[in-house]
């Protein structure tokens, strides 16, 4: 009887080693939730890895995103909390390929290098054309106060207020303040202080007095 008991210890404990050692097999089995493309991977074949190590990564072909890298001034425009713009989305590579998506996640913290934060949109319906890794452009699909894109030599400081020089009708420069919306790259937005047709000169304004004539060469950009 006792070596009953004890025979059938072993085999109990028999039983739960092979379990265990199922679930250890098991651990070495992959399988994707969803059929997918392969977009990176992280071990090669025979390779020791370890817990929680990245082996292969798979990408939803259903599930989309258009990645960008937003400037921190794109998101001090004054829409209200919790609002989420349509995006416009279309290939760099060929325009009229195109979707629209909304943002799904903006990175809470600037890239160290950029200083940019990283915003996924989440594409409806994104055409095969639309490979992962392709290149794309976005836009906002809503209205705006129309604004004036001048680049970053053309802002002049008057009394510690934006200000740029524009010619006037008769050929006289004039210093004229400025609304800046936010500052860019190399660039400023300008939401008031000029009007349709005002000519803005963007270099050497620091060698220009008011109501000092000037002339624009023939084919010179405006």
């Amino acid at each position: 009887m006792k070596n009953l008991r004890s025979a059938q210890a072993k085999l109990d404990s028999a039983k739960i080693g092979l379990e265990m050692a199922r679930d250890q097999l098991a651990y070495t089995e992959l399988h994707a939730d969803f059929d997918g493309v392969v977009t990176a991977t992280g071990a090669e074949e025979g390779q020791l890895v370890n817990v929680g190590q990245m082996v292969v990564r798979i990408a939803d072909p259903q599930a989309r995103d258009a990645v960008f890298s937003i400037a921190e001034a794109a998101f001090s425009n004054g829409r209200r909390a919790g609002h989420r713009p349509q995006i416009m989305v279309s290939l760099l590579s060929n325009p009229t390929i195109s979707t629209s998506g909304f943002i799904r996640e903006v990175s809470p913290v600037a890239d160290a290098a950029t200083r940019t934060f990283q915003v996924k949109v989440s594409l409806r319906n994104a055409p095969d054309e639309m490979r992962f890794g392709s290149s794309v452009a976005g836009r906002v699909n809503e209205s705006s106060a129309p604004v004036v894109v001048l680049p970053g030599s053309a802002l002049f400081d008057k009394d510690g207020k934006p200000a740029v020089w524009v010619v006037s009708a008769s050929s006289a420069v004039e210093l004229k303040p400025v609304v800046i919306d936010r500052y860019e790259t190399e660039r400023v937005v300008v939401s008031g202080g000029l009007a349709e047709g005002d000519v803005v000169i963007t270099a050497g304004i620091n060698r220009l007095r008011e109501h000092e004539k000037v002339r624009i060469a023939a084919g010179e950009d405006r």
